[in-house]
């Protein structure tokens, strides 16, 4: 591919694709998926002008940047740090959760990452369960 080429790695059904999107300032775009190429028209669809009460989701749409990285963690809660499959939920709700305490651990791109608590408190809720595909930001435990 020639020119300004994005690569990103997008998990369908929890199957990894590493994914490069040519130039999108021209159509067909050439997409390769695991090298594979691929001429694609693409048009951006009109988004709907979020409410103050709407949660902000990562497109998942191609876009030619990434969105800007949510907090981790944050007072109350954890969020998912990339895409991935939970593979373990350490944490129940009641739970007391002190820093440095592993809440879940979560596999990407065929590597598993323990996620830590950077906080301590109470667990609120747990948004997640073994086996479950997550997106970037998702929220995971909420703490109080």
């Amino acid at each position: 591919m020639v020119g300004n080429t994005n690569v990103f790695i997008v998990t369908v059904r929890g199957r990894p694709y590493r994914v490069e999107v040519g130039d999108l300032s021209r159509s067909p775009v050439e997409v390769r998926v695991d090298g594979e190429a691929y001429l694609v028209d693409v048009t951006q669809p009109e988004r709907p002008t979020p409410t103050p009460r709407q949660e902000s989701r990562p497109s998942a749409s191609v876009a030619p940047s990434l969105p800007p990285r949510p907090e981790a963690q944050s007072a109350s809660a954890a969020r998912a740090p990339m895409p991935g499959k939970i593979i373990a939920v350490r944490v129940k709700v009641g739970d007391h959760v002190h820093h440095g305490d592993e809440i879940y651990v979560l596999e990407a791109m065929k590597m598993e990452q323990a996620v830590r608590s950077t906080v301590e408190g109470v667990v609120s809720a747990v948004r997640v369960q073994e086996g479950q595909t997550v997106a970037y930001g998702d929220t995971m435990v909420e703490f109080t």
